[in-house]
C-alpha cells in the first residue's frame, strides 16, 4: 500500500483499513494514472521520473513547474499520518474521487490538470475544516 505514497515521494503510513485511508489511496492512484495518461507516459518509477520524462518532451512546462515547486511541497507538508476520522472528510475525498474519475475520459484534458491541482491545493483545507468542526462540536 505504501507505494501509492512513495511514488509521490511521501513518507506516510496510514491505516489502510479505514474508509478514509482507502479513499485517499484510491485518489492518489487516480492522480498517478491521470498524470500518466495526461502526459502519455507509459511507466515511471516515481513522480520525479515522470516529470523528467515529460520535461524531455517539452509538454506543459507550467504544470510541471507547478508540480515541482508547489504541488509536491504542499503534499509533503500535509500530515497524512494524522487524518480526521470524520464522515465529512470522507465525503470531501469521495467527491474529489468522483470528479477525477468523471474527467478520466479526457474529453477536455485541461480538466484533469485542474482536478489534480484543486485536490492537492485543497487537501490541507479539508483536514483543517474537519478538525475545526470537530473541535467546535466537543466545546458545545
Amino acid at each position: 500500500m505504501q507505494n501509492k505514497f512513495t511514488w509521490f515521494d511521501l513518507n506516510s503510513r496510514i491505516d489502510s483499513e479505514s474508509e478514509i485511508s482507502c479513499c485517499l489511496l484510491r485518489l492518489f492512484d487516480l492522480i498517478k494514472e491521470s498524470l500518466h495518461l495526461y502526459f502519455n507516459i507509459k511507466n515511471s518509477q516515481d513522480i520525479y521520473d515522470l516529470l523528467t520524462q515529460v520535461e524531455r518532451h517539452n509538454k506543459d512546462s507550467l504544470f510541471i513547474e507547478w508540480f515541482l515547486n508547489k504541488g509536491i511541497p504542499k503534499l509533503k507538508s500535509i500530515d497524512l499520518n494524522n487524518l480526521p476520522k470524520d464522515d465529512r472528510f470522507l465525503a470531501m475525498l469521495e467527491l474529489d474521487e468522483y470528479i477525477l474519475k468523471s474527467e478520466m475520459d479526457f474529453a477536455d484534458p485541461e480538466e484533469i490538470r485542474s482536478c489534480i491541482i484543486s485536490f492537492v491545493s485543497s487537501l490541507q483545507q479539508y483536514i483543517d475544516l474537519c478538525r475545526e468542526e470537530l473541535n467546535e462540536e466537543y466545546r458545545v
